[in-house]
């Protein structure tokens, strides 16, 4: 604990130093486009060091790296102006949003002051936890969460075994609990709030409001969640490697900003994730601090060196990145920081990279429509300023048109069908992700073969993505087809070979097909031979 208050201590006095000293970089900010070195050797980056980045980069599942120096681009790989999940990132963004209000909110207000709950099972002590416990994440309430991990959900502790603010565990209902608090207080609601006190000052580029949606499970409480550019999560970045100020503007406090990213708790996670935990921030022992999110989504700060590091993962095609691979990318980033910067360094705007414009045809470009399938929640289509927009529950989705009534999702890069009938009227929708909806509630009720029909569908619509392929791998395998589950695992590799699903479901049927048999082969030729031994001796 000791260690822990002297580091808090430390990061105060450091970020006062900073700021005292600031080099007139540090009063370089993007306007609604970033500035970019002509080189990342312009801004500081040794080659040698940045090409073994790359390699690892180019060696792993990840979409897109940014890195922004000094408040401009360093280094731009991939596609970052693509709009992913951000995942758990979204609890670092609350974290500011509570910044935001600070001094106008109780921290040490219990669950009960609060008159909060949730479905009326808190026990009398759980009710004790305050405001604070739930935004360090030691609440002790153990309950189910929305948009927690089966792994999450496994480990959790038992109910009632930790006291409230004795003890941390990375627990989505603290999480989602103070989400719905933060609304509660303020009378903000989380996607708007965002949109006023973020998006907007920080010019981002590409966030919507209609880029958020809400995660509802068994708990009172839903998970928000957003899709995200890199480059506007740079912002956001930036805003917190600047102490909270934009512009000269003090958007967030910065006494906030150095307490919510200074170790409060040890996260005791066996050096697979930071060694601390903030308040909704990860906590490095170099005072560093970042926000991540599921398959290696990560926000990575150094307020010291003036970087911000933005990795991304496609997790909507399940692809994931090793923690440890995350640890050391960004380890290489900032030893590939270290140069000297070029005092003649140009700097130009980076590029757009804004989707092509296609005209929606004419019968499209109808208000709203919804449409109900099977047992799925309404599905809502609508023409909003020249553009289709398609909405399940995951966010508006944007899509473009291709041809006759076929459409591509641009953020997911996942094709869509959109069928009308003569009168205009919406009669069937056709996507992978539904299908894939379809085919877990056909798994749930017990039928594997109704399952199967939807992901062949998926697969037939979709040939080119990996996804479907490890989808019905996965249902041939139940089924008890490892033959033509071991050749789906095969298309999905010839299309992805990096793809970890896939990878682990085909060395899996291996170790059954080849090593589980030789092995008994083995054991069974040890045994012969052990009573022979037997026997002769007798």
């Amino acid at each position: 604990m000791l260690k822990i208050k002297v580091l808090s201590i430390m990061a105060l006095l450091l970020s006062t130093v900073l700021l005292a000293n600031a080099p007139f970089a540090m009063n370089r900010y993007p306007d609604s486009v970033w500035l970019q070195y002509s080189s990342p050797e312009d801004a500081g980056f040794v080659p040698s060091r940045v090409d073994k980045v790359k390699k690892l980069y180019e060696e792993n599942a990840f979409s897109a790296l940014l890195v922004i120096k000094d408040g401009a681009i360093a280094i731009d790989w991939g596609e970052n102006e693509r709009r992913f999940p951000i995942h758990s990132i979204r609890k670092s963004i609350l974290s500011a949003l509570y910044g935001k209000h600070s001094s106008a909110i109780d921290f040490e207000a219990s669950l009960k002051a609060l008159n909060f709950n949730d479905n009326s099972m808190l026990t009398e002590e759980e009710l004790s936890a305050t405001l604070f416990d739930l935004i360090s994440s030691r609440s002790g309430v153990y309950l189910p969460a929305a948009a927690e991990s089966n792994e999450m959900a496994s480990n959790k502790p038992v109910r009632g075994s930790h006291k409230p603010g004795s003890y941390w565990w990375y627990n989505n209902w603290d999480f989602n609990a103070a989400g719905a608090l933060f609304s509660q207080i303020t009378g903000e609601e989380i996607l708007e709030s965002i949109q006023t006190h973020l998006a907007t000052p920080l010019q981002m580029q590409d966030y919507r409001i209609t880029d958020g949606y809400y995660v509802k499970a068994t708990s009172e409480h839903p998970a928000f969640q957003i899709n995200m550019s890199s480059r506007d999560l740079a912002r956001f970045g930036l805003l917190y490697a600047k102490y909270g100020v934009w512009k000269g503007d003090q958007l967030i406090p910065r006494q906030w900003i150095v307490q919510s990213t200074s170790a409060i708790n040890r996260t005791y996670m066996s050096g697979k994730h930071p060694p601390y935990y903030g308040l909704m921030w990860w906590v490095e022992e170099d005072g560093s601090f970042s926000a991540r999110g599921s398959g290696g989504h990560t926000l990575a700060v150094y307020p010291s060196l003036n970087l911000v590091v933005v990795l991304r993962v496609d997790t909507f095609l399940e692809q994931s990145v090793a923690i440890k691979t995350i640890k050391k990318i960004l380890a290489g980033i900032v030893s590939a920081s270290e140069g000297q910067r070029n005092p003649n360094q140009s700097l130009v705007k980076a590029t757009q990279r804004l989707p092509q414009v296609k005209t929606v045809p004419s019968k499209y470009q109808f208000k709203t429509q919804y449409i109900s399938l099977d047992n799925l929640p309404p599905i809502r289509v609508s023409f909003l300023n020249g553009k289709l927009f398609v909405d399940w529950g995951e966010g508006m989705l944007e899509t473009r048109h291709l041809q006759n009534d076929r459409f591509v999702i641009l953020d997911r890069k996942e094709p869509l069908v959109i069928e009308l009938s003569d009168k205009g009227a919406i009669i069937d929708i056709k996507t992978p992700r539904l299908f894939f909806i379809r085919a877990a509630n056909a798994a749930k009720k017990g039928s594997l073969a109704e399952a199967q029909l939807w992901v062949e569908q998926a697969v037939e619509l979709n040939p080119s993505s990996p996804i479907p392929y490890i989808s019905l791998a996965k249902i041939q395998l139940a089924r008890g087809n490892k033959a033509d589950a071991k050749e789906t695992i095969r298309i999905a590799l010839a299309l992805a070979p990096d793809n970890r699903q896939a990878k682990k479901l085909y060395q899996g049927l291996l170790i059954k097909q080849y090593a589980m048999p030789a092995l008994l082969a083995f054991l069974l030729l040890v045994l012969g031979v052990f009573l022979k031994v037997i026997k002769a001796k007798i």
